[in-house]
C-alpha cells in the first residue's frame, strides 16, 4: 500500500499531510503496536484511555516506521525525517487501513455480528454450534474464546479485538476455508471504531439496559452506540432486533431487512408456551412463514428464550430451514459460566449455580429463573468490578435484596479500587431488613454461602462465570468460581456424606 492510497482511503478524516517531499512511499504494514513495528511499517499513534502512543513516534521512527498518523502535533516534529499525516481520528484510521491492508477479507465471508448488554456469548456460541452440526464452517470470535479453524484462543483480551487482530483473523478464516464468522461486538467496540473497516452480512441487537456508564457518558449515548452496529451492514445486510427491548424505529433500515423476535404478538419470531424445567426448556416459536416449530433447549430462562429465539431468527434469515435448526438447538450444552450446575452438590441435597451476571437487569433474570426451579431458598454470593460504573452497585444490591432470601456481598475483580469502598457502595442498595453478610475475601464468601445451604436450597454465584483470574490492584491470581466450589465441597464437606 502506497502512501498516496493511505491518504485517499481516509478521505475527510485527513486534515493535515507534514514531510512529504514528494515521495509516494510503499509501505509494508500498518501498526498501533510499537512492539510489532518493523522497518517499512506506517505507525498509528492513539489517544488511549491510559497511555497515548503519540510519545512513541519518535523511538517507532528510529524502529524503522516509514511513515506515521497522529492525531495531535507531535513532539519535536518539524525534525521528524518521515511523513506525519494528522487524521481527526485515528482509531477510524486504523480500522480503515488495517481492513484495506488485508484486502476486506470480510467480503468473502458471512459475517455474523451479535451485539447488546447481556446474551451476546450465549447467541453466538449458539449460532456457531449449530452451523458446526450443518458443517457449515464457522469461526467464532467472543468474550470466551476465540476459534477460526483449530486455532484456539482462550480468555481473549477484548470481547471484540482491536482493527488490527481483527482484519488478520478474517484473513485466517479465510485460509481456513471458513464460511461463516460469527463476532461479538461491544458497545467499546463501536465507540472506539474496531469494527469500522468492515461489514455484516447480519447484525443483531438483544437488548439494552444499564452498564458500563464508567465509559459512556449516559444511558442514551450507550443505546444509540449500541445501534451503530446496523451502520456497518452490507448493502443487502439484515437487522435481527428484540421487538420486546428495542424500538424499531431507531433501527435506520428499511423493514423488509429486519426480522424481529420476542413474545410479543408483531414479532417476526414470536414465542409461545415457554416451559421452564432443571434440565431444560421448550417453546413454539411462530415464524413470518406462518410455520409454528418446537424447540427443546437445555438452556435455562426467559432471556434465554430471547437468546435462543435470537439465534434462530440470524440461521432461518440465512435460509436454514427451521426444523434442522430447532434438532441441532436440542444439542446445545450452553456456555461455560452461564447459569452453569455445579453438578457435585447435588449429593449434598442442594444446587449449586454460577453465572456471569453483573449488570442488574442480567442480576434481576438470573434470579428469577433461580427462583422458578428452586424449591427452598435461593442464596445468591456476588461483588462488583472495580475500576467500572460505580452507579449500578447498589441498584444490583436492591435487586439481590428483593430476589434471594440471603445475600452474602463479597469482591468480584477489584482492580485499582479499594475492595471495602466497592462493598460500601453495594451496601447503599441492601434492604437492612434482609439477611445480609459482607464478605470480602470470595473463597470465604463461597465457603459460607455453601455452609448455609440446607436442602433443596440454591447457591448462586454471580458474577465472573467462566472466568479464572481475580484481578487485585497489584496481581492477578488463580479464581474460577466453580472450581472453587468444588474444591471445598470436596474438602468440608466430604466427611459429612453418608456413605
Amino acid at each position: 500500500m502506497r502512501l498516496s492510497q493511505v491518504i485517499e482511503l481516509l478521505g475527510n478524516n485527513v486534515s493535515e499531510v507534514s514531510n512529504l517531499d514528494g515521495v509516494d512511499l510503499e509501505l509494508t504494514s500498518i501498526e498501533s503496536d510499537s512492539r510489532l513495528l518493523k522497518p517499512g511499517n506506517m505507525f498509528i499513534c492513539i489517544c488511549g484511555h491510559s497511555f497515548d502512543s503519540h510519545i512513541l513516534a519518535k523511538d517507532a521512527v528510529e524502529a524503522g516506521a516509514s511513515a506515521i498518523i497522529a492525531e495531535r502535533p507531535l513532539p519535536n516534529e518539524e525534525g521528524f525525517p518521515v511523513p506525519v499525516v494528522y487524521v481527526k481520528d485515528s482509531r477510524l484510521a486504523e480500522s480503515i487501513l488495517t481492513m484495506e491492508f488485508y484486502a476486506n477479507p470480510y467480503r468473502e465471508l458471512t459475517a455474523i455480528g451479535v451485539t447488546g448488554t447481556n446474551g451476546k456469548t450465549t447467541i453466538t456460541t449458539l449460532i456457531y454450534h449449530v452451523l458446526n452440526v450443518f458443517e457449515s464452517s464457522p469461526a467464532l470470535i467472543g468474550t470466551i474464546r476465540n476459534v477460526i479453524g483449530d486455532k484456539i484462543i482462550v480468555n481473549p483480551e477484548n470481547t471484540t479485538p482491536g482493527p488490527s487482530t481483527l482484519a488478520r483473523y478474517l484473513k485466517l478464516a479465510l485460509e481456513k476455508q471458513c464460511r461463516y464468522f460469527v463476532m461479538e461486538v461491544s458497545s467499546h467496540a463501536l465507540s472506539m471504531h474496531r469494527v469500522d473497516g468492515m461489514r455484516f452480512d447480519v447484525a443483531l441487537l438483544n437488548n439494552v439496559t444499564r452498564d458500563h456508564l464508567d465509559f459512556h457518558q449516559s444511558f442514551e449515548e450507550y443505546y444509540k452506540t449500541k445501534l451503530k452496529i446496523f451502520q456497518r451492514l452490507k448493502g443487502s445486510g439484515m437487522a435481527v432486533v428484540n421487538a420486546d427491548q428495542i424500538n424499531l424505529g431507531d433501527v435506520r433500515v428499511p423493514r423488509n431487512r429486519v426480522f424481529t423476535y420476542g413474545f410479543g404478538d408483531e414479532s417476526d419470531y414470536r414465542i409461545e408456551d415457554l416451559e421452564i424445567s432443571r434440565t431444560g426448556m421448550e417453546f413454539l416459536i411462530h415464524t413470518p412463514n406462518d410455520t409454528v416449530s418446537r424447540v427443546y433447549t437445555r438452556l435455562l430462562g426467559e432471556h434465554n428464550a430471547y437468546n435462543v429465539a435470537a439465534a434462530i431468527a440470524v440461521l432461518n434469515a440465512l435460509n436454514y430451514d427451521m426444523e434442522h435448526i430447532a434438532e441441532a438447538i436440542s444439542t446445545f450444552s450452553g456456555v461455560p459460566g452461564r447459569y452453569e450446575f455445579v453438578e457435585e452438590s447435588t449429593k449434598y441435597g442442594f444446587d449449586v449455580v454460577v453465572d456471569f451476571a453483573h449488570p442488574p437487569d442480567a442480576l434481576e433474570k438470573l434470579l428469577k429463573t433461580a427462583i422458578s426451579l428452586a424449591t427452598g431458598r435461593v442464596i445468591l454470593v456476588f461483588g462488583a468490578g472495580g475500576s467500572a460504573d460505580r452507579g449500578k452497585r447498589p441498584m444490583m444490591a436492591e435487586v439481590a435484596s428483593r430476589f434471594a432470601s440471603v445475600v452474602i456481598l463479597t469482591s468480584d475483580d477489584p482492580k485499582q479500587e479499594d475492595p471495602r469502598e466497592i462493598l460500601e457502595d453495594l451496601e447503599l442498595g441492601m434492604n437492612k431488613f434482609k439477611p445480609y453478610l459482607v464478605i470480602a475475601d470470595r473463597h470465604e464468601a463461597i465457603s459460607v454461602a455453601l455452609t448455609l445451604a440446607n436442602r433443596e436450597d440454591t447457591v448462586i454465584i454471580a458474577g465472573r462465570g467462566h472466568e479464572d483470574f481475580q484481578i487485585m490492584s497489584d496481581r492477578k491470581i488463580q479464581f474460577n468460581d466453580k472450581q472453587v466450589v468444588k474444591e471445598i465441597l470436596e474438602t468440608k464437606f466430604r466427611r459429612h456424606v453418608k456413605k
